[in-house]
C-alpha cells in the first residue's frame, strides 16, 4: 500500500483518500496500484469513496516523475488503466468526491466511479494533448459515464466547471466545498447491499467493461508517449 494513499473502513463504506495533498495528489504507480487494491478489497462493501485530502482531488500524473523517468509514462498509463477497470468493477457503489480539480488521470478516476459528486468550483477535464500525453486510456469508462459529452471532453484539451458537467449528467450530484455528503453515503449504505451488487453487475455487463480489449487497446496505443513531446 503507498504511504500517499489511505483507506478506512465503516459501516459497510470504505474511504479511499489520495493523501499527497503537497503536490496535488498527482498520481505515481504506487498510488495507483494501491488504488486498484482498494477496489478489489471493497468487494463485500457497499460503497467505496473516492476523495483526495487538501483543496485538489487529484492533478492528474506526476509531472517531475515523467520529466526524470521518461518510460515511466508507459507505466502509469498502463497502471491507470487497470485502477479504472478495477474501480467500474468493484462490486460496491463507487463514489468520487471531486473538489479542485480533476485532471487528466485524476479526471479518469472520477468518471470510473458510479455516482459522481463535485464540489463548487470544481473543474474536470484532459488538458493532456499539449503535454504528449494522450487521455485515451480513460476512453472505456468515459463512454458508458459521459455519453455524448465524451468525445469533447476527450479531444477539447480543456478542464470542464463541474455545473456545466452537472447539466450534461456527467456530475450527479453538486455540493458545497464544505457540505455534507453524510446523508447520500448513508443512503447508499442502507440500499440492499447484494441487489445493488447484481445491479452494478448488469450496468457492467451491458456497458462491456468486462471485455479487457477495450482497455488493453487505448493502452498499447499510447505506448512510446513522452511527457513534453506534443
Amino acid at each position: 500500500m503507498s504511504k500517499h494513499v489511505r483507506v478506512s473502513r465503516a459501516a459497510g463504506v470504505h474511504t479511499v483518500t489520495l493523501d499527497a495533498a503537497d503536490r496535488r495528489n498527482a498520481l505515481t504507480v504506487p498510488m495507483l496500484k494501491a488504488i486498484e487494491e482498494s477496489a478489489y478489497a471493497a468487494a463485500n462493501a457497499s460503497v467505496l469513496v473516492i476523495e483526495g485530502a487538501g483543496k485538489t482531488i487529484c492533478a492528474g500524473f506526476d509531472v517531475e516523475l515523467m520529466q526524470t523517468h521518461p518510460d515511466a509514462v508507459d507505466e502509469l498509463i498502463a497502471a491507470l488503466s487497470m485502477t479504472c477497470r478495477a474501480l467500474r468493477r468493484c462490486p460496491a457503489t463507487v463514489l468520487a468526491d471531486v473538489q479542485g480539480a480533476a485532471v487528466a488521470g485524476g479526471c479518469a478516476l472520477a468518471v470510473s466511479a458510479d455516482i459522481l459528486l463535485a464540489r463548487e468550483g470544481a473543474r474536470l477535464g484532459y488538458p493532456v494533448h499539449a503535454l504528449g500525453i494522450s487521455p485515451a486510456v480513460t476512453i472505456p469508462v468515459l463512454l458508458p459515464s459521459a455519453g455524448g459529452r465524451a468525445r469533447s471532453m476527450l479531444m477539447n484539451g480543456r478542464l470542464v466547471d463541474a455545473n456545466s458537467l452537472h447539466d450534461a449528467g456527467v456530475v450527479h450530484h453538486l455540493l458545497p466545498i464544505e457540505g455534507d455528503r453524510g446523508p447520500l453515503v448513508d443512503g447508499l449504505a442502507a440500499r440492499g447491499r447484494d441487489a445493488a451488487h447484481v445491479t452494478k453487475a448488469w450496468l457492467n455487463e451491458l456497458d462491456q467493461v468486462l471485455n479487457d480489449d477495450r482497455f488493453d487497446g487505448p493502452v498499447t496505443g499510447s505506448r512510446g508517449l513522452r511527457y513534453g513531446q506534443s
